[in-house]
């Protein structure tokens, strides 16, 4: 009788936690993209977009007339605070806007926020 208490609880703690991992990995994926196709645009000279497809689950990367998708949980879902669904990176490294991107999986929510100028991001983890 103990253990059917038990178990039931442990799982979603187990849940919760195998979700914050999932959350936290694709996170700090979108974080390295993000950097290497920075770095991509400004080595090429030219334009860069990732752009976010939330029903198939997907983003792609596009430079240099080559585009590369990934796919991703499709529990995770991505909406941009502005609506836009794409990045722009210029040849300098530089995003087209300003944006904040809110990245969540079941009841955990992470920020990811591009910043005008030296094309500069982060993420944040919100409560």
């Amino acid at each position: 009788m103990i253990a059917c208490i038990i178990v039931p609880i442990s799982f979603r703690g187990f849940s919760h936690l195998t979700d914050e991992m999932t959350l936290r990995n694709f996170v700090n994926e979108l974080y390295e993209t993000v950097h290497d196709t920075q770095m991509e645009a400004i080595t090429g000279c030219d334009v860069a977009r990732i752009v976010f497809n939330n029903q198939e689950h997907f983003y792609y990367v596009s430079i240099n007339n080559q585009t590369t998708r990934k796919t991703f949980n499709a529990r995770i879902q991505i909406y941009s605070t502005s609506g836009e669904n794409a990045i722009t990176i210029n040849q300098l490294g530089h995003f087209s806007t300003v944006q904040s991107y809110i990245i969540s999986l079941g009841t955990i929510k992470y920020r990811f926020v591009l910043l005008l100028g030296q094309g500069r991001f982060y993420y944040t983890k919100m409560s």
